[in-house]
């Protein structure tokens, strides 16, 4: 499990390193891009460690805020976010049946769906460049964006509306 350390507390870094152990799965914890880089390509956050030729990534999910374009890690603000594509993952550090699962925003979705829904778009697409990755499919899921331009969810949309209507009235009977 690598967990990119981001704003999370000490306490929640503990709780998700406590799972991890309690499920036999190794913790990284990551700080920077280039922690993130190096675990998927050397199978450690410490590039002096090595050993992805011989232990490659045939499970892989993100869970996290994403575009269809990259994922995001770290937030600057004003809902912009810092993010990278997976360009930067080298093709031999997954098995080449690897499952792969995204769990972000537009994740889902392939460049020329992204292009009919952002014509002007010409970014490379998450998504497209993950296919390199593994012969076996590859599952995106997405979230609504952009005031309603749906791109595949994994929560409905409406009801991420009632939900935001919902904590609108609670704040407004809880504030008044």
């Amino acid at each position: 499990m690598l967990v990119y350390k981001g704003h999370y507390t000490e306490k929640e870094l503990s709780y998700y390193k406590g799972m991890a152990e309690k499920n036999g799965i190794s913790f990284e914890l990551a700080s920077e891009e280039k922690d993130i880089i190096y675990y998927i390509n050397c199978g450690s956050a410490d590039v002096s460690k090595p050993d992805r030729n011989s232990d490659p990534i045939t499970d892989f999910e993100y869970v996290g805020h994403g575009h269809p374009r990259g994922f995001y890690i770290e937030p600057r603000g004003n809902d912009n976010y810092k993010s990278f594509n997976s360009e930067k993952f080298e093709a031999r550090a997954f098995d080449v049946n690897a499952n792969i699962y995204l769990y972000g925003c537009g994740q889902g979705l392939t460049g020329s769906a992204l292009h009919k829904l952002y014509p002007q778009s010409t970014e490379p697409n998450l998504i497209d460049n993950m296919q390199r990755l593994t012969k076996e499919t590859i599952v995106g899921y997405s979230v609504t964006l952009e005031w309603g331009k749906s791109l595949g969810s994994f929560v409905p949309y409406s009801l991420g509306l009632s939900v935001c209507r919902g904590q609108r009235k609670l704040n407004k009977a809880l504030y008044s």
